[in-house]
């Protein structure tokens, strides 16, 4: 049964200092990203979140449909003004390590993983997905969207999801609150963002271990084309490329565009 996000309840629990404080909410809307993306300059500033309850047109990487039935999950997009455009995938990783490190904080169970490039697992399960899209005025990044998709509540998937999706409800067996859930993640982020802003170490270090295949040798499919060999999973760089060792010794780096990890 669709439940209308509590705005009120949302705000009482809200403990960031800007992420989240500019909250817009919409009964319903196409993407949120593409609505953020589309707002004049003047009405978007840093830490915006626009959540709609029933996203008729999510997209997740490579403009794939991301579908959410209305009201029980969670779909939203934040804003976000780096001065440069580096180092952007990290961010999206520093997000999915947030969404990581809040799904454990509410459950003793799940193994939860960040799957490469932009989802995250719960037990093997694709639970949630980001996208991020920049808008540049000439080569300057204006302002940088990361959407978030979150099975929070829906019970049902359509037979071709239902082996690869799964709620935070199915796994857990109990209902969870989206407004307190969000409010809590709200404030990982806007922490992950911090130490992404000040170019932290231990960041790099706590995204790598979350990596579905981290350490262990993997397959690699590059372009849509397996490679023969298997190599093993080193993490990503400062840059946020994805470090890979061959069986001759040698380190292999990859853009996020380029390559999906195999680790069944």
């Amino acid at each position: 049964m669709s439940t209308t996000f509590d705005l009120s309840d949302f705000e009482s629990h809200l403990s960031t200092q800007w992420l989240g404080r500019d909250f817009r909410y919409f009964r319903s809307l196409p993407s949120t990203n593409t609505h953020i993306k589309k707002l004049d300059a003047d009405d978007v500033e840093p830490g915006m979140v626009v959540l709609t309850d029933n996203q008729t047109g999510g997209r997740g990487q490579y403009d794939r449909n991301w579908i959410s039935e209305a009201g029980q999950n969670l779909t939203f997009s934040m804003v976000f003004k780096p001065q440069t455009s580096d180092g952007f995938h990290t961010l999206t990783l520093a997000c999915a390590l947030a969404l990581v490190e809040q799904v454990e904080s509410i459950s003793e169970e799940p193994c939860t993983k960040i799957k490469w490039p932009n989802d995250v697992l719960v037990n093997g399960k694709k639970v949630a997905g980001l996208l991020t899209e920049a808008v540049f005025i000439g080569n300057r990044p204006a302002r940088l969207v990361i959407g978030i998709g979150l099975n929070v509540n829906q019970q049902e998937y359509a037979a071709q999801l239902s082996e690869k999706a799964t709620s935070l409800q199915i796994e857990m067996e109990k209902q969870i609150a989206r407004e307190e859930l969000l409010s809590n993640l709200l404030a990982r982020i806007e922490h992950k963002y911090r130490l992404w802003h000040q170019n932290q170490a231990k960041l790099l270090i706590h995204i790598n271990r979350k990596i579905d295949g981290y350490g262990q040798w993997v397959g690699l499919k590059v372009n849509g084309a397996m490679k023969q060999d298997s190599y093993k999973l080193l993490g990503i760089n400062e840059t946020g490329r994805l470090l890979l060792l061959n069986h001759e010794g040698g380190i292999e780096s990859f853009s996020h565009e380029q390559i999906r990890i195999v680790t069944d």
